[in-house]
């Protein structure tokens, strides 16, 4: 099974499932007199497995590695290189950049992916904020493109279970979400599938290799005789 495993030309991968999972909860940031415009939290909590269940029923824990965003958060203001804040994954209702300094992260902040949106003076900006005020928007989640992983087994709840850990990716947006619900992508299946794959064949090589053993004891046992 290979440990560290390296993508070239993956898709997107989205992840909503932070607040049901690891308490994560967006709320207005306050300024010296009262509310500001400004909303914050989590998008996610490093090195803290959820467990995923994928389209086929097979279950996984997945963890984002401290420092995974770190090389793409050092280089988001180059050419292209902007991280947008959205409204619900939407294109269309962008609510920060990092390019203009509406979107701001705490890279110093070693518990997960901290950052601050300066909503817009207009229709979506002022829905979120209320939102959010309300409790009706709890949840964050964020976009990214895995440029490295590593799969390893371990034991969950008592059997053992493959764990997936993204060590290195490049993080293309952050949404305040409605409903923060994990979303599996087809890149994430594609490397579940491999990784199962791989097992199967090196059981299948095992079990080879100990017929060869066998059949070898069984000849010197004849040649003994």
């Amino acid at each position: 099974m290979p440990q560290n495993e390296k993508a070239e030309g993956r898709s997107p991968e989205i992840r909503n499932y932070y607040r049901n999972y690891q308490g994560i909860a967006l709320e207005v940031r306050k300024a010296a007199e009262g509310e500001s415009n400004t909303i914050g939290g989590y998008a996610v909590k490093y090195n803290t497995p959820v467990l995923i269940v994928d389209r086929w029923g097979d279950k996984y824990l997945e963890e984002i590695a401290a420092g995974c965003f770190d090389e793409s958060l050092s280089r988001c203001k180059e050419a292209g290189k902007e991280i947008k804040a959205l409204w619900n994954h939407d294109a269309s209702r962008p609510l920060g950049s990092t390019k203009t300094d509406t979107l701001r992260f705490n890279t110093a902040d070693t518990t997960g992916l901290a950052y601050d949106i300066d909503l817009p003076n207009n229709t979506w900006g002022n829905d979120v904020k209320e939102s959010v005020r309300r409790g009706d928007v709890d949840g964050s989640s964020f976009g990214f493109i895995c440029q490295e992983d590593r799969w390893s087994k371990v034991e969950y709840e008592g059997e053992q279970i493959y764990k997936r850990s993204v060590v290195k990716a490049e993080l293309l947006e952050v949404s305040p979400c409605t409903f923060p619900a994990y979303d599996s992508s087809e890149i994430s299946c594609r490397s579940f599938e491999k990784v199962k794959e791989e097992a199967k064949e090196e059981i299948r090589l095992e079990r080879l290799r100990t017929e060869a053993r066998l059949m070898q004891l069984r000849e010197e046992n004849e040649k003994e005789f």
